[in-house]
């Protein structure tokens, strides 16, 4: 509150003091200026009278010395001689008012007066010598000015004053020499009876003319008013030859008005009395101004006070605050959040609740305004709206009728608080009740003396306890005494308190007394201050999950076909064998175990035949193993056979009893079936000190077996070892060959045997590796197929083939066409018609240009998909070439169907051709079927010219061979190419 104002008694004195000094001030200053102007202008009137007069007198003064120049012209005239002077002075005299005498005065000595009369004294006296008239005579004749001495007393009597002229005249030389004086005398009197001083005095001015003594400085009187004026008169100045004399004015009375004056200043008191009352009375008005001010300032604040401390209180209220009126229109808005409107406050001002609300709310919002207008209040109603970015939110409302003035329109007040967060809590508790009954874990919650006082459904279902059997009761209902030296229910919740949580595994104990192993997991709930107050213990029966687990522990060890060791297990064993062995010395042998041609069974009799005779072979091998050995499955038809502390005799009598006992029948319903072993043995620690080393070499001991003959057993050896250590380079080299540019092309050419032209070539892969050097295709190719990278490195041979033979054609090179090989894989990769047919119109190399050679085995091993492809391929217009012809098992049915261009006879019938005549029939009948078929022959391996003639005599078409020329990179084979076409 702000502070009290200055008593208005005070205040208004202070005011009334300091009014009436500043008003006298301005009065005063005021009269004083007046009289300032006034007094200059009477001393401006009084100069100009001054003026007047003094012009009058100067007038007069300088007419009677003009009397001078006359004179001096008389003698100048005369040149000094002035005989009628008398005669002339006396015409003169009349024209010159005042003068009482003039005169000439050769050398300063009057000797000529006019008139004589009354004059006569002045005969002869000298002026340059008189002591009152010296000083005057003296400066006029060294100036040659001309000068007024006096006043002075006058030898005539009386005062007046005398004007000099000293003459000059040249003597006969041309000098000028000083002749002497004239002079006027002029008589004061009658001059200044001219100027009218005495008028003054009638004018009420007091008057005085004065001059400054030249020679003393002092002021000299001429002629005054009696009393003469003081000191303050004003005055003008007349200059004469002998200095300026002074008319100074004064008025009788002074300068002013006393009687003005003191009117005025009673007036300016009486100015500066108003002026002081005014003051005070503003003074007091301003007080009480002031005073109405401080009250309304008070009351202001007390009003805004008010109001902040009701703004406050609405704007702690963080809900909707609306003011309506009975129809539900809205007067004002407040709310601390505008996400909870509708609309934006200023767009809900005068609409209705029904315009902006949903029907059903704008119903609820009626009704609770109909209900307070009838009580005064209204609560408990609730509605929900689907606020934009809130989503769905609730409201409940209250409703208070506003106190108004009789006959006015009613206004309520409506507080709509969001209660969503009730809502949702409401919900939760449900959910969570719920969650509680529904939960398929039992939920036990016990109080600090861990006594049961709630738990859900579950827990009667897993232990058959009612709620009103398990209430009450100590949570060691919960557990048996089997597992209580894993599990102390005491300790565990006493340890609560500290640690908050325990889970683990325990043996529960139902009802009807059976026992069944449970997951436990006990928490604490704590107050505020941090004591636990109650515990919720969480179980589960978990017989089914360790079922499950006891099965995938048994899956991850054993194989679920044949229920033997799975490798994994096999693994487990064989290096916990070796450790023993490491530690004590001694032998160990794992023996790799194929069965022969199993693929045949399950390609003729289906898997599940092929599964049965898998677990016969598995019982027939485990009776025949003792109780350390270990027999394996590893997948498919291979087993693996741990034999600890086993020599290799040893190993290889297990061998020879396991191939005799497994080439016995096996009797499958409704089959018997005969199958053999193929297996290699690796010893520890001569062939390896690690399961994985053992592994692999058992395992190439068993190829080794297999590519032997099959059924038989065979050690691993050290050149086995190297063999595999050769493929496993050539295995890794071959992966990086084609990226690295490895690989090139050499071409064959094939000739005709007719005409011993080229009519094409053969595309033969080569790899040249920098450190393996030439590598032949023998040792690379089939390591290429069994990698699968043969279908990329074919690719690139058949891309890069078709781009040589379409460079050589546009060069017009005698090359009909170009074959390519493919392998197996390829034949059979689905993509091989796409691949072939996407490098030909890369190359742009027509269709007909190319020809595929295939060997038998790719054909006949699926005939059918062998048909296919050969069809698509026709369709294409790729030609295709049998490769090899009669080293394999062709079936002649499949070859009269198959799109065939061409036989290739291996060479291994073509290099014996002289000396072996099996051979020749061989190449005879070949020649003579494909004849037959309608298709062409090309001999593989013609070396010598009686091969040659041989061939041609049987009709057959082309040969190849190092009689015609042996592979040719395709720089060289261009050459040739153009050798041949200039042969």
């Amino acid at each position: 509150m702000s502070a009290l104002p200055p008593p208005p008694s005070r205040r208004s004195l202070t005011a009334f003091v300091a009014v009436f000094a500043l008003a006298a001030v301005c009065a005063g200053t005021l009269i004083w200026t007046i009289e300032r102007q006034e007094q200059a202008q009477q001393r401006t009137q009084a100069a100009d009278i001054a003026g007047d007069h003094v012009q009058a007198l100067q007038r007069a003064i300088e007419l009677a010395l003009s009397a001078n120049n006359a004179l001096v012209a008389l003698v100048r005239q005369g040149q000094g001689n002035v005989t009628q002077f008398e005669e002339v002075g006396t015409q003169m005299l009349p024209f010159y008012p005042g003068i009482a005498a003039m005169g000439l005065s050769p050398d300063g000595v009057v000797r000529q007066v006019v008139p004589r009369q009354g004059n006569e004294n002045l005969i002869g006296f000298d002026q340059l010598k008189d002591p009152r008239q010296s000083a005057e005579s003296i400066r006029a004749r060294d100036t040659g000015l001309h000068t007024l001495a006096g006043p002075i007393e006058l030898v005539q009597g009386g005062l007046g004053v005398v004007g000099r002229q000293p003459v000059y005249l040249d003597d006969d030389q041309g000098r000028r020499r000083f002749w002497g004086f004239t002079y006027v005398t002029i008589r004061l009197p009658d001059v200044l009876a001219a100027t009218r001083l005495p008028q003054l005095t009638e004018r009420g001015y007091h008057y005085r003319l004065w001059r400054v003594r030249p020679d003393t400085g002092e002021e000299q009187t001429i002629t005054a008013s009696a009393p003469p004026p003081g000191s303050d008169a004003e005055g003008r100045s007349l200059t004469l030859p002998n200095g300026q004399w002074t008319l100074s004015l004064a008025p009788a009375n002074g300068w002013g008005s006393p009687a003005v004056l003191a009117l005025r200043c009673a007036l300016g008191l009486l100015f500066a009395l108003l002026m002081a009352y005014l003051a005070r009375l503003l003074v007091v008005l301003k007080a009480h101004e002031r005073g109405l001010a401080f009250e309304v300032a008070q009351r202001t604040s007390e009003i805004q006070a008010t109001q902040q401390h009701l703004q406050a209180t609405i704007d702690a209220i963080p809900d909707p605050l609306f003011e309506l009126d009975l129809d539900g229109r809205y007067c004002s808005v407040h709310s601390q959040r505008a996400e909870l409107l509708a609309a934006p406050a200023e767009q809900l001002i005068g609409r209705s609740v029904t315009e902006v609300l949903p029907a059903l709310a704008a119903l609820s919002v009626m009704d609770i305004l109909k209900e307070a207008q009838t009580q005064g209040w209204s609560t408990g109603r609730q509605i929900v709206l689907d606020l934009q970015g809130l989503g769905i939110t609730w409201f409940e409302l209250s409703a208070a009728r506003k106190p108004g003035s009789p006959g006015a329109t009613p206004h309520f007040i409506l507080l709509s608080r969001d209660i969503t967060e009730r809502k949702r809590s409401q919900e939760q508790l449900q959910l969570t009740a719920q969650v509680f009954d529904q939960s398929s874990e039992a939920i036990v919650i016990a109080d600090a003396s861990h006594t049961i006082v709630r738990i859900n459904r579950a827990f009667t279902r897993i232990t058959g306890y009612s709620e009103s059997e398990a209430v009450g009761q100590s949570v060691r209902l919960l557990t048996s005494a089997q597992s209580a030296q894993d599990f102390n229910a005491d300790a565990v919740y006493a340890r609560l308190t500290q640690e908050g949580h325990w889970e683990g595994e325990a043996w529960g104990r139902r009802k009807d007394g059976s026992t069944y192993p449970q997951w436990l997991s006990v928490s604490g709930v704590r107050d505020g201050n941090g004591c636990t107050t109650h515990s919720i213990t969480l179980f589960r029966d978990i017989t089914v999950q360790r079922e499950a687990q006891d099965r995938i522990q048994r899956l991850a060890h054993f194989d679920p076909l044949t229920d033997l060791p799975n490798r994994a297990l096999l693994a487990e064993r064989a290096r916990r064998h070796i450790a023993d062995l490491q530690a004590q010395g001694g032998t160990l042998a794992m023996l790799f175990l194929d069965l022969d041609h199993f693929k045949n069974v399950n390609d003729s009799l289906g898997h599940r035949i092929g599964d049965i005779l898998l677990v016969a072979v598995a019982r027939r091998l485990q009776s025949l193993l003792g109780p350390q050995d270990t027999v394996s499955r590893l997948g498919g038809d291979e087993f693996l056979l741990l034999l600890p502390s086993a020599s290799a005799a040893h190993a290889a009598e297990v061998a020879t009893r396991l191939l005799t006992a497994v080439a016995q029948p096996f009797q499958i319903d409704p089959y018997e079936l005969t199958t053999t072993l193929s297996v290699g043995i690796a010893m520890y620690p001569a062939d390896g000190d690690s399961f994985d080393t053992l592994y692999q070499r058992a395992d190439a001991a068993m190829y080794r077996a297999k590519q032997s003959g099959r059924n038989r057993y065979g050690f691993f050896t050290a050149d086995l070892e190297a063999r595999t250590a050769r493929a496993l380079q050539i295995e890794n080299a071959l992966r990086r060959a084609l990226e690295r540019n490895q690989f090139e092309l050499h071409y064959q050419p094939q000739v005709s045997l007719t005409t011993r032209q080229v009519v094409g070539a053969e595309a033969l892969l080569r790899w040249r590796h920098p450190e393996l050097g030439m590598v032949s295709p023998a040792e690379f190719i089939p390591v290429a197929e069994s990698s699968g990278m043969i279908v990329v490195i074919g690719e690139w041979v058949l891309h890069t083939a078709v781009h040589d033979a379409k460079r050589w054609l546009d060069m017009q090179l005698p090359l009909r066409a170009l074959s390519v090989n493919l392998s197996a894989v390829q034949f059979r990769h689905p993509q091989l018609p796409e691949m072939v047919t996407r490098c030909l119109q890369q190359a742009g190399l027509p269709a007909r240009r190319l020809e595929l050679e295939l060997t038998e085995g790719a054909a006949v091993d699926d005939p059918a998909a062998a048909l296919a492809m050969m069809d698509q391929l026709h369709d294409r217009g790729v030609r295709l070439s049998m490769d090899d012809f009669g080293t394999g098992y062709s079936s002649l049915s499949y070859l009269k169907r198959f799109q065939i261009y061409k036989l290739k006879i291996d060479q291994s019938f073509v290099r014996d051709l002289d000396d072996d005549a099996n051979d020749r029939a061989i190449v005879s009948a070949i020649i003579s079927m494909a004849q037959a078929l309608g298709m062409q022959t090309t001999a593989e391996g013609v070396e010598t010219d009686g091969q040659l003639e041989f061939l041609r005599a049987q009709g057959c078409d082309e040969g190849q061979g190092y009689l015609f020329s042996r592979p040719l990179p395709a720089d060289e084979f261009e050459a040739y190419l153009r050798q041949h076409l200039g042969g």
